[in-house]
């Protein structure tokens, strides 16, 4: 009874190893497909479409309720700007993921001002954002809202 078993176990390791060599065999017919220069071609476009540089503005409308703070806004957790009451602000980045931020440096008043952060995917040309105030029970936080090119230029204009 044991020899038997050997004996087919021996043959199921012949047989597996008889399938590995022949995978190498077609894997050494594989082509490699960087080599080509159509693979590289197409390789190259993606990444560069990918990291296409994208505007982005951003306008803080004025209120009287917040005139004297001013805005730290953050990409990545990197200070870009700081934005006064009314103002506004424009970069350009590469596209992708990132968080955008705003922090209060010191906020004089009975509220205080908590840090506001969300994740946006920028993919095309152009991107609005407003920076705007939302008063919170606790705290209030200056919210980052995507807006239309229209009313970017309305807010800008005030």
């Amino acid at each position: 009874m044991k020899k038997s078993v050997y004996i087919s176990l021996l043959f199921l390791n012949l047989a597996f190893l008889g399938g590995c060599s022949s995978i190498v065999d077609k894997a050494k017919n594989m082509e490699d497909p960087l080599k080509s220069d159509q693979a590289n071609e197409e390789v190259v476009a993606a990444v560069a479409a990918s990291t296409k540089e994208v505007a982005v503005y951003f306008v803080r409308p004025p209120l009287i309720l917040t005139a004297a703070q001013v805005v730290e806004l953050y990409v990545d957790d990197k200070e870009v700007a700081k934005l006064q009451n009314a103002g506004n602000f424009e970069t350009k980045i590469t596209s992708g993921n990132y968080e955008m931020s705003t922090k209060v440096g010191l906020s004089l008043g009975l509220q205080g001002v908590c840090k506001f952060s969300e994740d946006f995917n920028l993919t095309n040309e152009s991107y609005y954002f407003k920076v705007d105030y939302d008063v919170g029970l606790l705290c209030g936080e200056y919210e980052i809202v995507e807006i239309s090119e229209s009313e970017y230029s309305a807010l800008s204009a005030e």
